[in-house]
This record gives structure tokens, sequence and C-alpha cells, in this order.
């Protein structure tokens, strides 16, 4: 029996393994590393966006949209017009871009249209990107589309070359920018198929964004009827993947793009991926630096013959550009695909190359050149051997750390757990090493050569970044040692923990490199720095593997030796660690002092890295703890922190989830969302879809989508996350427990109780090869099965599956816990539905003494026991005795709450 709508309370996760309690859920979701809690949904619909008049050509000043109120048009493009609007609920301007407005059944071209402009915002949400112009929200409303995204105050790249005289390495910069921004979209599965100078913004101050992502679509989506039959053949997934840029929207063969700037796989109909953005791109910075296009053509149909056939006309001869930079972008023009550059970012780092060093270089190989001279052939082939011998050391110093014998060690450890999902773990998580060490290995190898072979960078870089890959090896060999001696809880976050490597990509950033403090100068210090270093490396290894104890107790070890060193930077970043462990482990009490300590020590020593992040872990802190105006400080702190640092990685994706949090205590639901969404971009493209940082903030986004009211959206992101995990984890992980618990709850509340049948089951089946019988994770299944019992009518079910919820919530987290209060009074809801009054009444009257020792921590369930008992009085017909009790409920939440 439902006696009411607000039956649990709803969390949302922080960087912690705790939760963070909300009160009056509307949506579901919550979860941290290991555990489940379901909640309820309203039924509350939201506004809706108001509809055009189908005949207006142009919206006229003062117009009102949804939230929204026309400013001034910006321009017409070729999918709608662009104008400068006002947000009347976040109080910014932002720029709407609309498909002309008609009839909803228009037709496929107008059909086509919305879909393409609805499949642009979501390319667009899915990138978070300095380099690319951001996505706030999409209406749709019959046959009128909108979307808001970043108003931009500036003008296009191709006004922006036409506004002056600009050199070449002027030129070259602004497009280095833009080509960050498209090879985000890249690593986020994205491929543009329309770059151009008009569709890259920039600034007044500058900065550089990609737009106009309407012709996108992932590198995978199909494009083409199988052979055979003619038609796609049908995904037979048991979930089906949402989002509209999976829809293939134009038919075979057709051609979209803008022609001149189009490569040839483009004009002949076929696939564009990643590599035809990158003709396009060679294409506009072509024409930018020698003021023409490298195709000539007296008419299109011309153009498009020397763009197949690959007739490049040659750069002016006045031309002032190098012939590096030409020789670059002949490769990126190249008629056949897999002669181009692997990736944009391949062609990125050949461009950015200073031309000053190019020339110093071959100075260097003259003078090399001269010294060879003077001996003889032999000498030199010797020397030659001797260097090339120098850059081959790198499988020798992965002994021991990932060779066939830790191999066999980690595999007979993960099998010894018994769990059923080892077997897929064990071959995922050696899979994702294998290409970690083979990339280890080719750079290491690499960044000797540029040195020792090629010329190509000073001893001094070469040393920065072996340095780096040094520490890149301490922590995989930390790892792995770690999996050699796993247990279940190592099993069950291995991916994750596997995932928490650092990329290597760091390793090839110089500048970054150069930015990081100093060792120390004197030999001994420096070598018990790095050995402090590689201590810290197995900390983090046995946090992200679930050893929170072992963690802490290094963590502590090293932060007291590293106190006596009189090197500060190593000492603030063994607090931090202790701070992190303790943050992750749930157990922060003494987290502020070490983060406050650990970011003065960073501060002082100019070690920006530490004293970011420990901004960011603080400001979380203090939003989720209170005092507010600690929280505001610390925000402003952490902002400032991470823009000093230009930080675009994990960081970010804390400060966005930290922002989410506290936006969603405030009710404002739609800015938690584009929060926690933002977090999701930069933890996927920083620690990859399968850590569990990842599939949390995935988690949080989706909780406050839920209290948008878009019942719809929020079930095809249950099942997107179901997928996610599914594909990333496997599937028998038991991480997929949580989103299946949901989906299944989902499912209860439209009705689909076959479905939710079917759902709870696998979740049952998972449970049972994943956790004991006396788990949390078990509590909750009997949660959510007891409420399915109950909408199937199988009322005495239903209370057994409470009842044991209860019992196992009493024994594992306290009588007096929330989550068995909560279990109470679905004990007692059934007991109603079973006309067991008397027991009803008891029961409900046991939550109350329970919650009476602090009715305001514990509100919202006293609470629901007062409205419990009031729907018991309405049953017997005492109707004064309900009508007090309701009358106490409203004054007690509006007392907490605030009267709205």
């Amino acid at each position: 029996m439902k006696s009411f709508d607000d039956k649990e309370r709803r969390t949302l996760v922080s960087d912690e393994r705790r939760t963070l309690a909300l009160d009056e859920p509307r949506h579901t979701v919550v979860t941290d590393d290991r555990h489940t809690v379901t909640i309820g949904v309203g039924d509350a619909a939201g506004p809706r966006p108001r509809a055009l008049p189908s005949e207006a050509p142009a919206l006229g000043r003062g117009t009102p949209l949804d939230r929204y109120v026309v400013l001034d048009p910006l321009g017409q493009g070729g999918m709608g017009m662009v104008y400068a609007a006002y947000d009347s609920v976040l109080d910014r301007k932002v720029a709407l871009k609309l498909l002309p407005p008609g009839d909803p059944d228009g037709g496929p071209e107008m059909s086509s249209g919305r879909a393409r402009l609805l499949r642009e915002a979501q390319a667009m949400a899915r990138l978070s990107h300095p380099n690319v112009v951001a996505v706030y929200d999409v209406h749709q409303h019959g046959a009128q589309v909108f979307m808001a995204m970043e108003l931009v105050d500036g003008q296009t790249l191709l006004q922006w070359l036409r506004e002056r005289p600009r050199g070449w390495r002027e030129i070259l910069t602004a497009f280095l920018a833009a080509g960050r921004g498209l090879a985000a979209a890249h690593a986020a599965g994205l491929v543009h198929r329309d770059f151009k100078p008009t569709n890259v913004l920039v600034a007044k101050d500058g900065r550089v964004r990609v737009t106009d992502f309407g012709l996108a679509r992932p590198h995978n989506a199909p494009s083409a009827p199988t052979p055979d039959t003619g038609t796609p053949v049908p995904d037979t997934h048991p979930v089906k993947p949402h989002s509209l840029l999976e829809l293939e929207l134009t038919q075979r063969g057709a051609v979209l793009g803008t022609p001149a700037y189009m490569a040839p796989e483009q004009f002949r109909g076929a696939t564009a991926d990643a590599r035809s953005d990158q003709f396009s791109f060679a294409v506009a910075l072509w024409e930018a630096l020698y003021g023409e296009r490298p195709f000539e053509g007296a008419s299109p149909s011309e153009r498009r013959e020397n763009v197949l056939a690959g007739r490049i006309k040659p750069p002016p001869p006045y031309s002032k550009v190098p012939p590096w930079v030409n020789r670059a972008l002949l490769r990126a023009l190249n008629t056949a695909p897999e002669a181009r550059y692997p990736s944009l970012d391949a062609l990125l780092s050949i461009l950015e190359r200073d031309p000053a060093r190019v020339r110093r270089l071959w100075l260097s190989a003259a003078a090399l050149f001269l010294l060879v001279a003077g001996s003889s052939v032999l000498a030199w082939s010797a020397w030659h051997q001797r260097r090339a011998h120098l850059c081959t050391g790198g499988p020798e110093k992965l002994k021991g750390i990932w060779d066939a014998p830790r191999k066999t060690a980690i595999e007979k450890a993960f099998f010894a757990t018994g769990r059923d999902y080892a077997r897929d773990t064990w071959v995922r998580v050696r899979e994702a090493l294998d290409t970690y060490t083979t990339a280890w290995m080719d750079m290491h190898q690499d960044t000797c050569e540029a040195t020792r072979l090629r010329g190509e960078q000073s001893e001094a870089v070469m040393s920065l970044r072996m340095a780096c890959l040094e520490g890149r090896r301490q922590e995989l060999a930390a790892l792995t040692e770690v999996f050699t001696d796993a247990d279940e809880t190592v099993v069950e976050k291995a991916i994750s923990a596997t995932s928490s490597l650092r990329r290597l990509q760091g390793c090839a950033d110089v500048e970054a490199l150069m930015a990081e403090v100093k060792p120390p100068d004197d030999a001994p210090t420096r070598e018990a720095v790095e050995t402090a270093r590689a201590q810290l490396a197995r900390v983090k290894a046995l946090t992200e593997a679930g050893k929170f104890k072992e963690a802490q107790e290094l963590a502590t070890e090293v932060a007291q030796k590293t106190s006596k060193l009189h090197y500060p930077p190593i000492h603030a970043e063994a607090l931090f660690m202790r701070a992190w462990v303790q943050i992750i482990s749930g157990e922060n009490k003494d987290a502020p002092p070490l983060l406050t300590e650990a970011l003065w020590l960073a501060h002082a020593s100019r070690h920006d890295t530490v004293a970011a992040a420990a901004t960011v872990r603080l400001m979380g802190y203090y939003i989720q703890r209170g005092p507010p105006e600690e929280a505001q400080r610390w925000k402003s702190f952490a902002e400032a922190s991470l823009e000093r640092l230009r930080e675009q990685g994990d960081l970010r994706a804390i400060y966005h989830n930290n922002r989410g949090l506290e936006l969603y205590q405030e009710g404002h639901f739609a800015e938690a969302y584009e929060a926690f969404d933002k977090a999701f971009a930069f933890a996927e493209q920083t620690l990859g879809p399968a850590h569990a940082t990842t599939l949390r903030y995935a988690s949080n986004s989706l909780a406050a989508l839920g209290n948008l009211d878009r019942m719809d959206d929020s079930l095809r992101a249950l099942e997107t996350l179901v997928v996610m995990g599914e594909k990333n984890l496997g599937p028998l992980h038991p991480f997929l427990v949580q989103p299946l618990m949901n989906l299944s709850n989902t499912y209860v509340m439209q009705g689909r109780l076959a479905d939710a049948r079917r759902i709870l089951d696998r979740v049952r089946e998972i449970g049972t090869r994943a956790f004991r019988s006396n788990s949390e994770e078990w509590a909750h299944y009997h949660l959510s099965a007891g409420e399915l019992d109950g909408e199937q009518g199988r009322d005495s079910e239903s209370l057994e599956h409470y009842e044991e919820a209860a019992r196992l919530f009493r024994e594992l987290t306290g009588p007096e816990s929330t989550d068995a209060l909560q279990s109470l009074v679905r004990v007692a809801e059934a007991q109603m539905s079973l006309e067991r009054l008397t027991q009803a009444q008891q029961t409900f009257q046991q939550v109350l003494e329970l919650t009476k020792k602090d009715p305001q921590q514990q509100m919202h369930i006293y609470t629901q026991a007062l409205n419990g008992l009031a729907a018991l009085h309405t049953v017997r017909g005492q109707h004064d005795k309900a009508l007090r009790l309701h009358q106490q409920v409203l004054e007690l939440r509006e007392r907490f709450l605030g009267p709205e």
C-alpha cells in the first residue's frame, strides 16, 4: 500500500564513499563506490516551452522563449537563425539557435532539420573543452526547436583573418587552438564533418572556440545498410542506446558538409571519420596561410575533380610560411585517409614545433656531421649503433612489473577469489595494461631517440620526460603489486584502479613538465624524495583497490618521514595523500587540517597541482558540511587555482561535481544537471569510462535529470548507464546492481511490472554471485523486491522482503540508521496493506521513538511515520486524529524546509 509519495530519502555522491542525504525525493539515484539506495519519482509536470507562430520569419526584441528573452539577431546559419538572448533564470546572456518554425508534420526535411539541431546539441553537450562552444540547453515543442549555448563576444575565424593582415605564426596559433577543440571532439568519439573558418569563433579576449556541430556523428555510428539486405542490422542488445547521435539522418551516398573544405571520401558519399576532419582542417589552414585554397577550380565540379585526384596547387613563391609547415599540411591533404596522420593530435604536434628550435637542431646536426666527417664510415656506423642501443631499455625496466610471471601471479590471485566476474575482469585488466605498457615502452624509446638519434629535443627536455615516465612506471609497479595479493574488494575495483593510472600524454607536454617544481639539489634528499614518491604511488594503488586501512597506515608513515626532509613539495604531496585516503574511505574528520597544511606548503613551494587539488577538496568538504560562507570562500579559491593551473582534467571534474552538489542542495536542478554533466565529461576524458568516479558522476547527472520531471530522458539515461557498465566492466560486475535496481524501480513507477521483474531477477543473479547474504546490497535488493511485490498485490511476500531488509540494516548499519528506519516504515506500510493495523501502529510508534532523539536530522523519516499513523487513523475512521497528525507534519516540514 502506498499511503504517501515521499517514502525515501535521496542521496548524491560526493568524492567520498559516504553519501550526501537530501530530502523530499522526486527522483532516483543514489550510489557510491559499492552501495546502492533507490528512491521514488514525483509526477509533477514541468513548464513547457512556448510555441512560436508558424509564419514569423524573424523574432523581435523581447520575444519570450520559455525562460529566455530574445535580444538581437546574430546571423543566419544553414539550419536556422541565431539570436542573442537573456536567460532569466541564470541571469546571463546566451546564444539561441532556432530552426524555422513549421508544421510538426511538415515532412522529412523539417523532421531531419529538427533532429539535426537536437543532435548538434547532444554532440556539443558531450564536449567540455575551452576550445569548444558550450551548450546549455535544448528545447523542442511541436514544430519549434531551439538550442541555448554560450554567447561568444567576438567574430568568426574568417572575419578575424580578414580584419587585418596577420603573420603566419599568429594564424597558426589560432588554428592550433581550434585544432585542440576539434581533437577534443574526436577524443569524445565525435566527428564534426563540417569544419571551416566560419564554424570557428574568436572571442575578444583571443580565445578560439569550435562550434556548429550540426553534422557531427559518433565515430562508430552506422552509415550504410548491410550489403545483403539493404537494411540496417537490428540491435539485439536488451537495452537500446538512446542518443540522437546514434541516428542516421541521411540516406546512403548523401553528401553533407561544405564542398570547399570537404575530404574526398565525403564527395564520394563514404563515411566521414576523424581523418576527414583532419583534411578539412588542413584545407582551412592552407587557405589562411597562403591566401588561396590548395585545390583550384573554376567551378565546384572542377574543384571536386581536383580534390578527388589529389591535384594540389603549389604555395605562392612569395610566401613566408616555412617549408616544414607545408610538408605537414601536404600529408594531411592526402587523398587516401590512411595516408594522412593517424590522428589530428599527431598533426597538431608537428605544427606546434618551434621553427627556431628546428634551426638550432640543424646546427647541432651540422656540427655532428663535421665530427663524423673526420672519422671513418665504420666509426659513424658504430656510433649510430651505440646510440640506437641506448634507446632500447624500456622492456627491461618493466621486468617484474608487467611480465609473464607477474601476469600469472595476478591471474591466480584473481581466480582464487571465486567471483564469477573475476575471469572477465582479469581479461579486461590484462588487455588494458598490455596497451598501457606498450605505449609506455614506445614513448620511452621515442623520448630517447628524439634526443640521441633525431636531435629534436635537448638533454634537459629528455630528462624531464624520462622523469615523468619513471613516475608512471612507479604507479604501474605499485598497482600490479597490489593485484598480486588481490581479494574480492581488489577484484571488484580492479578495472577502475587500472583506469586511474595517469595518462602517458602528460609526459609529452614539455611546457607542463617545465612548470613542475624542481627536484632537490643534493643527491641524498633527491633519493629520499624518489623513495617517498614510490611509496605514495603504492598509497594511491591501495586506495584505488579499496585497501583503505593499509593505504592510511602507509600514508601516515610517509608524511612523518617527509616532514624531516626539508623539501616542502614532497611533504605537501604526502599530507594531501593522507587526506585523500580519508576522503575516499569516508573517515575524513582529519581531512580539513591536513588539506589546509598541504595547501600552504604547496603554495609556498609553487607546487600548483597539489595546491589546486587541496582547494577543490576543501571546497567539496564545506559544501557538504557547511558553513556556507566557508564553502563559498574555498570555491573561489578553487576556481582561481584551476585557472592558474589551466587544469582541464580530473580536478576540473571534481570541481564541477562539487558545484553540482551545491546546486542540487539548493534545489537548482537544471544547473546541477549541467554541472554534473560537465563533471562526467571531464572524468570520462581523463579517467576513462570504466573508472568508478566517471560512473558515479554519471549517476549524479541522472539524479539531477530526474528532478527536472523528464521521465523519458531519465529512463533512457538509466538504460545508457547500464550499457556503459556492461561494456566497460562486464555483464556480471557488481556495479551493475545499483543502476539495474533503479531501472527496475523506474519501471515499477511506470507500471511496467513485467520489465521490472525481469531486471530485478538479473539483479538477484548478479548479487548471488557477487555478494554475501548479509551485505547491504542484499538489503537494498529486498527493499526493491518488496516494492515490486506490493505493486503486484503480493502483500505477504512484500512484507517478508521489507522485514529482511530491516533486519539486515539493523545488523549492518545500526537500529537508528536511516536505512534501518526507512525499512521499518516500509514494514509498517506492508502491515497496513495486510490489515494488521495493530502491528502497523506499533511499528510506526517504534520509528517515532527511534527518531525523536534528533527529529531534525531524521525529520524526513519522522514525518513519514507521522503520516503513516495518520493514514492508519483514517482507515479506522478516526479523522480528527488523522488531521492533527497531518497538521503536525506540515508544521515540521515548514519549520525545517521552509514554506515553499
